[in-house]
């Protein structure tokens, strides 16, 4: 009787458990939800109130008939992006968005700042995301890669003479970060990184701790294993702060003074692991991928010394 009440709770236990795992690696790895950056559901919570300002910038980008681009990753994925060339281009702007958002919804505020000043933009969807192919998001493991690849092709079509700038916000700045570790052109000028954590692994934990109360033990370890058997990565292959021990290019990094979902201690401890050249913008009262929303003037001047520092006229 006993040892079939104690197999019972086992049983139910695991069966709690096994739920759990699903819904969070469902959350946090598997594709599903939006593709179009004029989903509503691109603009609920914090995001609401910049509706309008986001709405525009989306409108911006697609009233200049971007050209659709694509790559084939190192995986066999077909990527697609949006290149827009300016003029006279001084530099191209590689833009990275976040996690379960798109680019051109992510960065179509920024879009035409850029533009003004004279820069290239190179709109990417990330690998399970918007228009591109791919089943698993790998937090900036696998997608590091997609963005050597988005490199050369720029090269390709640009000229090797073209500057680059790498700028990703949420999951894509740790992208970009994590990115900057390997070996990349030369052309390859600078790095802006909006709120990028430090590591997937922390990320996760954080997550999970701060929006569904739960443990770190066993939930990780487990996802963990599902992370490398089923989406076929481990959350533990590489990190920023790994990758910034080994970059050169300098970085600007920024982020809101209360972000929850990446807290912004992260940027700082990126900033402190960064030997390279560095800057760093904390923007008070901004919460997740905010800063350029709530703060936009400064954030663009900001901008506007880092690119005089990558050109030498600073």
């Amino acid at each position: 009787m006993i040892w079939g009440i104690i197999i019972g709770v086992i049983v139910v236990v695991l069966l709690l458990l096994s739920g759990v795992e699903y819904g969070f690696f469902r959350y946090a790895i598997d594709r599903y939800g939006v593709k179009e950056p004029d989903d509503e559901h691109m603009y609920m919570g914090e995001w609401k109130t910049y509706e309008p300002t986001l709405r525009a910038g989306v409108k911006w980008v697609k009233d200049q008939n971007p050209e659709e681009v694509s790559i084939v990753s190192k995986d066999g994925l077909q990527l697609k992006g949006y290149l827009l060339l300016a003029k006279h281009a001084k530099r191209t702007i590689l833009c990275v968005h976040g996690f379960r958002g798109n680019g051109i919804k992510d960065f179509g505020a920024i879009a035409s700042f850029y533009y003004e000043q004279d820069c290239n933009l190179l709109i990417i969807d990330q690998r399970a995301h918007g228009a591109s192919e791919g089943k698993y998001i790998t937090f900036g493991i696998k997608e590091r890669y997609d963005v050597r690849r988005w490199i050369d092709f720029l090269n390709e079509r640009l000229g090797e003479q073209m500057p680059i700038v790498l700028d990703g916000v949420s999951m894509g700045a740790a992208t970009v970060l994590m990115a900057s570790g390997l070996d990349l052109p030369s052309n390859v000028q600078g790095i802006i990184a909006d709120c990028g954590f430090t590591s997937p692994r922390a990320i996760y934990t954080h997550v999970a701790k701060e929006y569904y109360h739960l443990p770190a033990w066993p939930l990780i370890p487990i996802f963990g294993l599902l992370c490398r058997f089923v989406a076929g990565f481990s959350m533990d292959e590489m990190s920023t702060k790994e990758a910034l021990a080994k970059n050169t290019r300098p970085i600007l990094f920024v982020h809101g003074s209360v972000d929850r979902f990446v807290p912004t201690y992260m940027s700082q401890e990126n900033y402190s692991y960064c030997k390279a050249e560095k800057y760093i913008a904390i923007v008070p009262k901004a919460g997740h991928g905010l800063s350029y929303l709530v703060e936009m003037e400064a954030c663009q001047e900001k901008i506007k010394a880092f690119f005089d520092i990558l050109s030498g006229t600073a």
